[in-house]
């Protein structure tokens, strides 16, 4: 039986995993100077610096991940998007909103989009606690209906985070710029944990007695779950490793 999940919330945690990834990679990039540590006086800066752009970051990540998310079919989609002329020229904040599938669940990723931004102006990251007590404030019995499948929840929530990881190191202007392997398994196990979880834990808990694949599957709650979590990491590497 396929497994469900409010769609509401799997945007909500696509948007925190762009944000969680793009910051992440814009850090890593020079980790030479800075440890890899978002400290609240550099997480500022570097949202200040990069501020401009990175709505045109969002749509490019966030837009054919969507697009996956609320058609059945890609191909399809395309054709429609044809057929009511959209072209190079149609406003990125259109194309959101055709790619999020009704204008609600794009209201609620716009403001989600800003709940990210203030976080990371003020200096740091949203925690999985406050995320998923925002994410109850915001779900309510009709969007709770629109729903998604499990599996492909999961693939979006990896692509979200490790595109946008990708955009930050490249945005970031370091040449010798690359994935952090120890930042990559972090954000993963807890973009599952955020995604799939009601209520918030300590995800590296036991780490020592567990290891990291009883902490990743502990994050994805079933067996299968964890397959698609690792199978798509797999895929996102070899996909961006192209790039």
């Amino acid at each position: 039986m396929t497994q469900l999940i409010a769609k509401y919330q799997v945007a909500s945690s696509m948007v925190r995993g762009f944000f969680e990834g793009f910051i992440t990679g814009l850090i890593d990039s020079d980790r030479e100077s800075n440890q890899g540590k978002p400290t609240p006086q550099l997480t500022k800066q570097l949202i200040a610096e990069h501020f401009e752009h990175i709505n045109e970051y969002f749509f490019h990540v966030m837009f054919p991940l969507l697009i996956a998310i609320n058609f059945d079919d890609y191909e399809q989609a395309v054709a429609d998007m044809h057929r009511r002329k959209f072209s190079d020229a149609t406003p990125q904040k259109m194309l959101l909103r055709y790619a999020s599938g009704s204008k609600p669940l794009f209201d609620h990723i716009v403001d989600e989009y800003k709940r990210q931004m203030y976080s990371l102006l003020d200096g740091h990251k949203q925690s999985m606690a406050d995320h998923i007590a925002q994410r109850r404030l915001n779900i309510t019995k009709e969007n709770d209906a629109q729903t998604v499948d499990v599996g492909r929840a999961i693939r979006a929530m990896v692509r979200s985070t490790m595109h946008a990881y990708a955009v930050g190191l490249k945005a970031s202007g370091k040449d010798k710029a690359a994935f952090h392997q120890p930042s990559v398994l972090r954000m993963m196990a807890e973009g599952a944990a955020t995604l799939l979880h009601s209520a918030p834990f300590d995800v590296w808990a036991d780490m020592d007695t567990v290891g990291l694949d009883g902490v990743y599957r502990r994050a994805s709650i079933s067996n299968e779950n964890y397959e698609t979590l690792i199978n798509e990491m797999n895929l996102a590497y070899e996909d961006l490793a192209e790039l």
